[in-house]
């Protein structure tokens, strides 16, 4: 695999050119912390960070020793590490990974690739010979019999569905991935499994399934992508002879409601992925105008986004997508509603989706679905690492807890945008400031076409 030249992006490690090491324990002076909990905003407050943790949470006023390097967050706000809950870093490269944290995204969590290949990222990640967020992953997808796709493990029995947990989990998966393509036996079979060895499932409702809430109550615990709430059904009844509208039209406001109760009483996660879907009713003035987060996608990104041409520009074509995103909204606010918890995820992989920048866009419209500022703060961050079983070290800001943080200018609960206002990112103790998150996208952008 072709690897980013790191020796420009590790200019934030390097030793000080004096000789003498960097110093280890950073203070942000007198910021307001948003903590990622709810809780009101804290102003006035020192957030100091020694080696990867997060050593005190004190009043500005508060003397720090002498050793220490301030950051002066006079006016700033600081918000836990941002997280994109649905990336597929194979297909993007070692590129997108510095991407990522220069916007402010300081875990994610890969939902389907090489496993071999992600390794070898987090591989590189942790030695510190790249910089990127933190990678939690299922590795090979699990799948039905579906011609040209890729990465995949295809079971088509109840025992293989069983042995697929076994096999993946003996390979230390973080979770496990369903696709659509998988008929009920073995799915059902799989659920159990996995529920019997301790491991999540999270991906896509299967077509197979015409009532998503039975796969919700028999332990789907993350669905992934708003289509998942009715593919199924729709997939079944256009079987049966029914036209798609007639069917896409029977997933009612009801039926929404009824599956969000669903997914309340069993506590699934909801990750809507709505900025692809966005990009995917735009395509054609996205293609048009240009983009300039284009140039922060790998060459290799570019080939798997040709996999999925544009479709043809047609009037009714644009309508028809354009009404099925509003739909979209809906049902996601339908979802919030109902007190349904969510996740921001961006299907990073997906045409016109770019590492990092796409995850604000994704905050953007999932406030605009209902979500508040906190709420769609509170899905990029805390929400994110309690799915995973990671909040006592993660997803929020409090004292012993890792240090990723990010430092705004603006304040994002005044208007969600303000999460790209980034002036500092801290990721995993390592301190990046406004200049150098700047070169790390130039290093980015000069590499990507060689990737």
């Amino acid at each position: 695999m072709k690897m980013l030249a790191v020796l420009p992006l590790l200019l934030a490690f390097a030793p000080d050119p004096s000789g003498q090491p960097s110093p280890k324990t950073y203070a942000l002076t007198d910021v307001t912390v948003i903590d990622g909990t709810g809780s009101s905003p804290q102003p006035h407050r020192t957030v100091v960070i020694s080696g990867n943790r997060i050593a005190a949470i004190q009043p500005a006023e508060a003397q720090l020793d002498g050793t220490v390097e301030r950051i002066d967050g006079k006016g700033k706000f600081l918000i836990p590490g941002l997280w994109d809950m649905h990336v597929h870093l194979a297909y993007m490269g070692d590129v997108a990974c510095p991407a990522l944290i220069a916007n402010g995204v300081t875990s994610v969590r890969d939902l389907g690739g090489g496993l071999e290949v992600i390794d070898w990222l987090r591989a590189e990640i942790a030695a510190v010979d790249l910089i990127g967020p933190r990678v939690y992953r299922s590795g090979p997808v699990v799948d039905g019999p579906k011609p040209g796709a890729r990465d995949r493990l295809v079971i088509d029995s109840t025992e293989d569905g069983r042995r697929a947990v076994s096999f993946l989990k003996a390979r230390g998966v973080d979770f496990i991935k369903v696709h659509n393509g998988l008929q009920p036996e073995p799915y059902f079979a799989l659920l159990d499994e996995a529920k019997r060895q301790g491991i999540q499932v999270v991906g896509h409702i299967p077509l197979s399934i015409m009532d998503p809430a039975t796969a919700v109550d028999a332990g789907h615990r993350s669905v992934e992508h708003i289509v998942s709430l009715m593919e199924g059904p729709v997939y079944q009844k256009v079987k049966a002879g029914k036209s798609q509208e007639a069917a896409i039209a029977e997933f009612t406001d009801a039926e929404a409601r009824r599956l969000a109760r669903t997914m309340v009483a069993n506590a699934a996660w909801f990750d809507p992925t709505l900025v692809g879907y966005w990009a995917r009713a735009n395509q054609w003035d996205i293609r048009a105008q240009g983009d300039p987060r284009d140039r922060y996608v790998s060459a290799s990104g570019k080939e798997f986004w040709d996999t999925f041409p544009d479709l043809p520009d047609k009037p009714e074509l644009r309508a028809l997508l354009a009404r099925g995103f509003d739909r979209f909204l809906e049902i996601t606010r339908i979802q919030h509603q109902e007190g349904v918890r969510f996740l921001a995820g961006t299907d990073l992989a997906a045409k016109y989706v770019y590492p990092g920048f796409s995850l604000h866009d994704g905050l953007v419209w999932l406030n605009k679905a209902g979500l508040t500022p906190m709420e769609a703060l509170i899905a990029g961050t805390r929400n994110c690492a309690e799915s995973l079983g990671r909040l006592h070290e993660l997803g929020t800001i409090e004292q012993g807890k890792l240090a990723d943080l990010v430092l705004l200018d603006r304040n994002p609960l005044e208007d969600i945008r303000n999460t790209t206002r980034i002036a500092v990112v801290v990721a995993n103790g390592r301190v990046f400031r406004r200049a150098e998150l700047d070169n790390i996208l130039e290093q980015v952008a000069a590499a990507a076409p060689t990737r």
